[in-house]
């Protein structure tokens, strides 16, 4: 093999494995892999204050239709 072909299959190869080490993003690791059925395995809710209730209830009357 020549030398431009082992460096071309060189850089190809880097690209490759860069190209697979970048590919995982960072809200994809560390998330649930197994199921189990009927059971939510995910971060738990924060819980809304009664402030955020209140304006959650005046936005949804809003949207009443009579």
């Amino acid at each position: 093999m020549t030398n431009f072909v082992k460096n071309s299959l060189t850089i190809a190869a880097l690209i490759a494995i860069a190209t697979g080490l970048g590919a995982c993003a960072e809200e994809e690791q560390n998330r649930v892999l197994q199921y189990k059925k009927g059971t939510y395995l995910g971060k738990t809710d924060q819980k809304l204050s009664q402030d955020q209730l209140q304006e959650l209830g005046l936005r949804s009357n809003g949207q009443r239709v009579y």
